[in-house]
C-alpha cells in the first residue's frame, strides 16, 4: 500500500471557523507507522481520504474535499488535540461528543484496531 499524500486527492483546507476538543488515544508504534499510510478512497462507499504530514493526521471527506479533522499527534504518538471543522455550510455537525467518537473511529480504522459494536453505539446514541 503507497503512502497518502495530500495531491493524492483533492482537498480544501481546513477554514477559520473551527472548535478543538482533546481525546485520550496513543498508539504502539505498529499502530503509528499503520497511520502515517492514511487512507486513499478506492470505490464510491468510500467516504473519507485521510493523509498524515508533520504529525498532523488530516481527514477529509472524499466526495468533497473538505477538511473535517485535523488531528495533531505529540511525538510519544499520543492524540495532543483534535481541531475541527465548524464551518455551517461545510460541515453540520456541531456535537463534540459524536466528532470525538468519530475521529476515534477513523483512528481506530487506519491502525487496524477493530471499531467495536460499543464504540458505534455510542456514536449513534450520541447523535439523539
Amino acid at each position: 500500500m503507497n503512502k497518502a499524500i495530500k495531491t493524492d486527492w483533492k482537498t480544501l483546507d481546513m477554514p477559520e471557523e473551527t472548535a478543538s476538543f482533546s481525546i485520550d488515544i496513543s498508539l504502539t508504534e505498529g499502530e503509528f507507522s499503520a497511520l502515517q499510510n492514511g487512507h486513499i478512497p478506492c470505490e464510491m462507499e468510500d467516504k473519507w481520504f485521510e493523509y498524515f504530514e508533520n504529525n498532523i493526521l488530516y481527514i477529509h471527506r472524499s466526495w468533497t474535499g473538505i477538511c473535517i479533522y485535523k488531528v495533531q499527534f505529540s511525538t510519544d504518538r499520543r492524540v495532543e488535540e483534535v481541531v475541527v471543522n465548524r464551518d455551517s455550510e461545510q460541515y453540520r455537525e456541531t456535537n463534540i461528543e459524536r466528532d470525538k467518537v468519530q475521529v476515534m473511529m477513523r483512528i481506530n480504522s487506519l491502525c487496524g484496531r477493530t471499531v467495536n459494536g460499543e464504540l458505534m453505539l455510542k456514536y449513534i446514541k450520541s447523535g439523539r
